[in-house]
């Protein structure tokens, strides 16, 4: 299995952010039921200006920190 590949300050609220398990993460993200912050700006943009999700926080973002 392939490890995510996630921003460090992409934050959401669920049980499945405390995970190692990257099955457990990605259900989370396809029920896409919670909002996505940056922990940078403490905003839903990242210091970029771009919006903050799974499928956007990655490393082609200047801001992008390794998990």
């Amino acid at each position: 299995m392939t490890k995510l590949k996630l921003c460090v300050n992409l934050r959401w609220k669920s049980a499945s952010r405390e995970s190692e398990d990257d099955e457990e993460i990605l259900a989370a993200f396809r029920r896409n039921a919670v909002p996505y912050t940056c922990l940078s700006t403490c905003q839903n943009f990242g210091p970029d200006g771009d919006v903050v999700a799974p499928e956007c926080c990655d490393p082609s973002r200047s801001c992008f920190r390794a998990r």
